[in-house]
């Protein structure tokens, strides 16, 4: 092992917290938990999916996701519909204040991307990318 691993290990996590700090004070004013910014995410670009579909996307178990879908529901974020084609499925869109929620998500984050990426170079950026997916392939293929 390299003799700087621990040094980078500790970076690493440090930055981590830091991105996560950041980005949990963004969903605290939205009044939001964290792990539903994914579900303003994807129904913003695929309004319409099924329940299995949504929880697939977001690599959730679809218990979890019906838990954080009843919740969102009551806070008047989501909206669940039948299939027009298929009665016995259930399909899940935002509602007018989960356009707004998710606009504003979708703003926080661009802001911090720029906080945090804003003196990048367009290389840096591309050498950082390369980085960051080589991490994620080491650690996705020793398990």
């Amino acid at each position: 092992m390299p003799p700087d691993s621990n040094e980078l290990t500790h970076l690493f996590i440090r930055t981590l917290r830091a991105h996560h700090s950041r980005m949990h004070d963004v969903h605290q004013t939205l009044d939001i938990h964290p792990g539903q910014a994914p579900v303003f995410f994807i129904l913003s670009n695929h309004e319409g999916l099924n329940q299995k579909e949504l929880a697939e996307r977001m690599h959730i178990k679809p218990a979890t996701l019906t838990v954080m879908l009843t919740r969102l529901e009551q806070a008047g974020f989501v909206e669940r519909f039948s299939d027009p084609h298929d009665q016995r499925v259930w399909r899940i869109r935002l509602t007018p204040e989960g356009h707004e929620i998710s606009r504003r998500v979708h703003d926080a984050v661009e802001e911090i991307d720029v906080m945090t990426f804003g003196n990048f170079s367009e290389h840096e950026r591309e050498h950082f990318r390369g980085l960051m997916n080589k991490m994620y392939d080491n650690l996705k293929n020793e398990g």
